[in-house]
């Protein structure tokens, strides 16, 4: 086989193949260079194939940096997201090797982020369910918790807000909105109690 064009892609680094004058997709520049790649030049299948898989691997690496530019990551987000663009596993795991090797993928430090922004607000049943929904490891959410989480300042924080502009003492139908909201929250039922005990001389 020939390849019979090279063309680039707009203004990126992408370039459109023809093998024998049939579109095979397109290829990043790193690998044409990196493979002497030319219009006119003879190659297998068996020598693009290895060529393409070489190629998807970089543009895998590319993606994964893109998508975690935004915002930080766990390894389950990134794997989910990356099978979702229908990369094969091992452009995949070398993607996410990498940026776990260039420190950019973390779960721990995801956690710890995770829970600095989220403990004046919300509850440990609710931390925890979060973190375990993108992946990360039980007995490392208990322990960054354990460090990082204090529901009864948190749930004062909320109820506190919730009360503004409202009249005390609460009516039966307030009260029940204000403890299904902190329950809504992440807070559990002894700290629900306590807090609105303490705040609004509530029993519930």
């Amino acid at each position: 086989m020939q390849i019979t064009l090279l063309k680039q892609k707009g203004k990126s680094e992408s370039f459109y193949v023809e093998l024998d004058g049939e579109n095979v997709g397109t290829l990043e520049l790193e690998t044409i260079v990196k493979n002497h790649l030319k219009e006119g030049v003879e190659i297998d299948q068996d020598q693009f194939n290895l060529v393409k898989k070489e190629n998807d691997k970089l543009v895998c690496f590319s993606r994964a940096l893109k998508y975690i530019s935004s915002r930080l990551k766990t390894e389950k987000q990134m794997r989910e997201y990356l099978k979702g663009l229908k990369f094969d596993y091992s452009a995949i795991d070398l993607a996410i090797e990498k940026l776990k090797n260039y420190g950019y993928l973390n779960d721990e430090y995801y956690a710890k982020t995770f829970v600095e922004m989220a403990n004046q607000t919300k509850g440990k049943r609710y931390i925890r369910q979060e973190l375990l929904s993108k992946g990360v490891a039980q007995d490392k959410i208990e322990e960054i918790i354990e460090e990082n989480s204090n529901d009864d300042i948190a749930c004062k924080n909320v109820c506190t807000k919730w009360l503004k502009n409202k009249t005390l003492p609460l009516d039966p139908k307030n009260k029940e909105k204000l403890y299904r909201f902190l329950l809504s929250r992440g807070f559990d039922y002894d700290t629900i109690k306590h807090t609105l005990n303490e705040l609004v001389n509530a029993e519930i």
